[in-house]
């Protein structure tokens, strides 16, 4: 196994990781608020926080199966996690992705970090990937 082929490895498995915590974010340390909202026609709902987060579980799912998936046919599968990392990083918005709560006081501002540090990370290791020549 050539050099090449280990860095590659070893940025694949940087993407299983940061899948792992994000699902730890969301589940464990840093989960977000369980508080619901008021409409105004007096019916409840989740807050944004509470999509946001099932939607970086189906993401962090995907980049934990897209990076097991690099790791056993050794293909290179990292624009789907570049693009799963840029994801991360915009559903936190609220132009385009679906957002966070507004108060800082809120439990989703320290999960909104994770994703974002998360999604850093994801774009990194795999625009490295990108930039490896075989």
């Amino acid at each position: 196994m050539n050099t090449k082929t280990k860095v590659l490895m070893v940025m694949q498995s940087i993407c299983g990781l940061t899948a792992l915590i994000v699902l730890g974010a969301i589940y464990i340390w840093a989960p977000v608020c369980d508080q619901f909202l008021q409409l105004a026609n007096g019916n409840m709902t989740h807050m944004k926080c509470f999509y946001t987060a099932h939607a970086a579980t189906y993401l962090a799912i995907l980049l934990l199966a897209n990076s097991i998936i690099g790791l056993a046919t050794k293909n290179k599968t990292a624009i789907i996690s570049l693009i799963i990392g840029i994801m991360l990083i915009t559903i936190t918005n609220d132009t385009i992705g679906i957002g966070i709560c507004k108060k800082s006081t809120m439990s989703c501002i320290q999960t909104a970090i994770w994703f974002k540090g998360c999604g850093i990370v994801t774009i990194i290791a795999s625009t490295g990937q990108l930039l490896i020549k075989e």
